[in-house]
């Protein structure tokens, strides 16, 4: 595989389509695919199975999943980074082309996916709630009926009773109606809720003068013969007879006179060395962190709802 993501990849799971859970991470601790390198890794795929993959890119807390890609005829995978979205580039050994994009929740955060779910959650505890209230409100009402059919058949009862007396008195009875009362309800009171995250150092790369562009005068020797009198040791080169002459006037020698061979600069060949460059990172700003919104919470009853 090639990253052209322009991040460091520092996740690369692997794992047959059938299996629950993923391998280790193949990129040991430390290790990052960078940008534009390219890595051979190696993997198990289970026969008649197909391949899952988790790509997680460096300063990212979320990993991208593609399920079920078929491998047998894949000759090279690019990495690449559009919308915030990792792609998987796919070139099969025919030369065609095709992209892999991630499983629509592989890409959420695990912070998303843990308030979704205690989002579920609290709608569940808030439905059993309801269903509670109708049951409890259900019962009240039968309630009410039964005790308002006793009263009944007792007002029945006691008029007959008065009817076979020699006299009777009306009697007033009163019953009274009990009506289920709703509960109250619910007002949210949204708080916003953060979190704090790592806003990693920026920079860049930049070419810095080492040693400037010189020219450099190289010398020419050649081997050349000399004449050194053996009285006084004098280069008497072109002029040994006068020297000679001099010494034997003057007595102050023999007059004598030897060749040596020696390296004598000829001439100069002028070498260009062109500049030297350097490139080094430069921070343009480094690293802090800031608080960034990742949803609301109610207030008074828990419940959570996304940003």
């Amino acid at each position: 595989m090639t990253n052209n993501t322009g991040k460091k990849i520092t996740v690369f799971e692997t794992k047959s389509s059938s299996e629950e859970n993923f391998s280790d991470n193949l990129l040991e601790d430390g290790d990052a695919v960078k940008n534009k390198e390219e890595r051979t890794l190696y993997y198990t795929v289970k026969e008649n199975d197909k391949l899952d993959v988790k790509v997680g890119l460096q300063d990212q807390d979320k990993t991208f999943v593609f399920k079920d890609v078929d491998t047998t005829d894949v000759k090279k995978v690019d990495v690449s980074l559009k919308d915030d979205k990792v792609n998987l580039d796919v070139t099969k050994k025919d030369g065609s082309t095709a992209t892999l994009t991630p499983s629509e929740d592989s890409a959420k955060t695990e912070d998303e996916k843990k308030e979704e779910q205690e989002v579920k959650q609290e709608e569940k505890k808030e439905e059993k709630k309801e269903e509670t209230a109708k049951t409890d409100s259900s019962n009240k009402s039968n309630t009410s009926e039964s005790k308002k059919n006793n009263t009944a058949s007792t007002t029945n009862t006691s008029s007959n009773k008065n009817n076979t007396g020699s006299s009777s008195k009306p009697s007033n009875n009163n019953s009274s109606n009990s009506n289920s009362s709703k509960p109250a309800e619910h007002t949210h009171n949204w708080v916003a809720q953060y979190k704090t995250v790592n806003v990693p150092e920026k920079g860049h790369n930049e070419q810095v003068l080492v040693q400037a562009a010189y020219d450099e005068q190289v010398p020419i020797t050649e081997m050349k013969a000399y004449s050194i009198c053996n009285d006084c040791g004098a280069d008497i080169t072109g002029n040994t007879y006068e020297h000679v002459k001099d010494h034997m006037i003057n007595d102050t020698g023999n007059g004598g006179y030897h060749t040596e061979w020696r390296e004598t600069v000829v001439g100069y060949n002028t070498v260009h060395h062109d500049a030297v460059y350097e490139t080094r990172y430069v921070v343009d700003s480094p690293a802090t962190t800031k608080q960034e919104l990742t949803g609301y919470k109610c207030s008074g009853c828990g419940k959570t709802k996304a940003n």
